[in-house]
């Protein structure tokens, strides 16, 4: 009797973890995410930021939110978090019913970590939430419409056009005037044009006329001080540019807001893994 009630506890507790188990994969993967559609008004900082400091950012792969003030979050699980100056922390990851943007926009049952102190935004979305709908930047009205996984606008057939193949981590090729770069993430959340390491800046500085400054470069846990080269012009992809600025980075090569943003338009198709951007004398 004592080793049937024992054997019939043991199978309640598998069965309790596998279910448990199964529950977290479905939160971890986002199966259970929906996103409310509308539009943002951002503000006048360079990056994809609201003016109560919700950056949407395409170069994390994890939504954010260090104060863990929302609603009733349940825990998950413990999870290694690195920032882009490779800095780690063990940090608490949650799942959460619902995260109010604003009064139109509405992010439901996702996941996102926190456990940590942070006074210069207050939530960043991540990948794993912004992969899931589409986004359409509009520089004149500095808005970000956030739209269904299955919009598409009318786009110029002279449109610069981008297409990465990882969902949650969108990495592409640019020509930077011969040279070609691999793996360039593109990063919203990331205010330079670009940012690539040294050895390819020697390359381009041999044919450019460039200026060079000492700033103090972000991340998440912690703050860097890196090389910033203004390049008085610059071909990317075949087009010229004027007064690119490039960020000097050991471990990253990221493709920033500030290039995103001149353009009039860009488009975040999620759905075809591709970004476009135009602009408004584009032709059609």
């Amino acid at each position: 009797m004592k080793y049937m009630n024992f054997k019939n506890v043991v199978i309640f507790i598998l069965s309790l973890t596998t279910v448990w188990i199964v529950v977290v994969f479905f939160c971890y993967k986002g199966y259970l995410t929906n996103i409310e559609v509308g539009q943002i008004q951002l503000d006048d900082r360079p990056y994809f930021t609201t003016q109560d400091s919700v950056v949407f950012d395409t170069g994390a792969d994890f939504s954010f939110i260090p104060s863990n003030n929302i609603g009733s979050p349940i825990f998950l699980f413990l999870s290694s978090v690195y920032d882009g100056d490779g800095n780690n922390k063990i940090l608490p990851m949650y799942f959460t019913q619902y995260f109010e943007v604003n009064d139109k926009v509405k992010i439901k049952n996702f996941t996102y970590i926190s456990g940590f102190k942070n006074n210069k935004f207050k939530a960043i979305i991540g990948m794993n939430v912004l992969s899931k709908l589409n986004m359409l930047f509009h520089s004149t009205q500095n808005t970000l419409d956030i739209k269904s996984f299955d919009f598409k606008p009318q786009i110029p057939s002279s449109a610069t056009i981008l297409q990465y193949k990882d969902r949650i981590s969108p990495k592409v090729t640019l020509r930077l005037d011969n040279v070609v770069i691999d793996d360039i993430l593109i990063d919203t959340g990331f205010d330079g044009d670009l940012a690539i390491d040294e050895h390819y800046i020697e390359k381009l500085k041999s044919n450019h006329s460039c200026d060079s400054m000492i700033r103090t470069n972000h991340t998440l846990f912690d703050t860097q001080t890196v090389k910033n080269i203004t390049f008085s012009e610059l071909h990317i992809n075949e087009r010229l540019y004027k007064n690119i600025h490039v960020v000097q980075l050991k471990k990253r090569r990221l493709l920033g807001s500030k290039f995103l943003k001149r353009f009039d338009k860009v488009f975040w198709d999620s759905k075809n893994l591709t970004v476009y951007m135009w602009n408004e004398n584009d032709e059609y």
